[in-house]
């Protein structure tokens, strides 16, 4: 086989043919997701479900008059076939191109360096309270205290160093409302680092089949509550689902109003299950006939059995026969051993007998 004329000429040519062959198969594959995860995206139905919660709760504004700011966070929800996480503390920091926080919104932060240096760092940012872990162990060590506070901020931030502690000293009553504080770099400018917290939006990793990650507010633009959709909602599917395989609905939330889907999808057989029962009864019909065959073999050793027995029977007749008039000569002598043996036994009864006559005749003489 004739070779070709580039490897000859130039050995390194080959090399750089097959690294752009490589390149144009990752970009088309590259291409090919972006396109499938656009698709599956599909802006138009997520601009259709934020205008109508924009127009349900405007309607909902005038007879509500105990409104919540909870209640105006606009959400992705997403459900999955089966649970993909496990329970951890930890959570995923999505960056989104607009705040989905409202501008008045109140931070707390617990700290491990001393709380008089770093209020001087929070000056001119949403930070309006610094809580030392000193104070947090000793000041608001009961229950009534950690409930208290878990209601008088918007949002609760911690340093990273003291990140693993904070879950443990805060306690039940900032999970239940789900008030954990999110982990902020401690190091940098002060200002820079909240402004991130606040453009950012974060999954919490749980072991459920749904997922809620806020996107934006009732105060914001719907065209800004679209980009942040645009800009969340691969992450959160990343995150949550691992891939849009196991995503069984998406769609957009609030509180107080209708689930409204953007996306949904059926479970899809699992290659490695169907392959193992195809392998399962493959091997349960080639042991089938084997079964079957295995007593034919054994009548087949039987019936050899027999024809090799039926000679040795044979030849044992003769021998039979003539062990028969032995036994029929031996017939006499057993019965008159056995009429010998019956006189010997009747013999001393009629002994007896005569001893007990003449004991009576005796008797009898002497009473005359």
């Amino acid at each position: 086989m004739r070779s070709c004329p580039i490897s000859r000429r130039d050995p390194f040519a080959n090399i750089a043919l097959y690294l752009s062959f490589k390149l144009s198969l990752v970009t088309l594959k590259w291409l090919m997701t972006i396109t499938n995860m656009v698709h599956k995206l599909d802006l138009n139905q997520a601009k259709k479900a934020i205008a109508a919660l924009y127009k349900k709760n405007k309607q909902n504004a005038g007879n509500d008059m105990l409104q919540n700011d909870e209640d105006n966070f606009i959400y992705v929800e997403i459900h999955t076939h089966k649970i993909m996480n496990k329970a951890q503390s930890k959570q995923k920091q999505i960056k989104l191109p607009n705040s989905p926080y409202p501008e008045n919104y109140e931070i707390c932060y617990f700290t491990k360096d001393d709380e008089k240096v770093v209020e001087g760092k929070t000056q001119n940012t949403a930070i309006k309270k610094v809580i030392g872990l000193n104070a947090l162990k000793t000041v608001y060590k009961s229950y009534e205290s950690k409930r208290k506070l878990a209601t008088s901020y918007n949002l609760y931030v911690v340093d990273d160093r003291v990140a693993p502690l904070i879950p443990g000293l805060l306690g039940k009553s900032f999970q239940a409302k789900n008030r954990m504080p999110i982990k902020m770099k401690h190091s940098g400018n002060m200002k820079t680092n909240v402004d991130n917290i606040l453009h950012s939006t974060n999954v919490k990793l749980h072991n459920g089949l749904k997922t809620r990650v806020v996107i934006g507010n009732f105060g914001m633009s719907e065209k800004d509550v679209l980009k942040n959709y645009e800009a969340a909602v691969p992450e959160i599917v990343k995150t949550a689902a691992h891939g849009w395989d196991q995503v069984e609905m998406l769609g957009v939330k609030c509180e107080g109003l209708p689930y409204l889907p953007t996306y949904t999808s059926l479970p899809k057989a699992d290659t490695k299950t169907t392959a193992e029962k195809k392998e399962t009864v493959s091997s349960e019909n080639d042991e089938k006939p084997a079964k079957k065959a295995a007593p034919t073999k054994k009548v087949a050793a039987a019936a050899a059995e027999k024809k090799a027995a039926a000679p040795e029977k044979a030849a044992a007749a003769p021998k039979k026969a003539a062990a028969a008039p032995k036994k029929a000569a031996a017939a006499p002598k057993k019965a008159a051993a056995t009429s010998t043996a019956k006189k010997t036994a009747v013999a001393p009864a009629k002994k007896t007998e005569t001893k007990k006559v003449t004991k009576k005749a005796a008797a009898s003489k002497s009473k005359k």
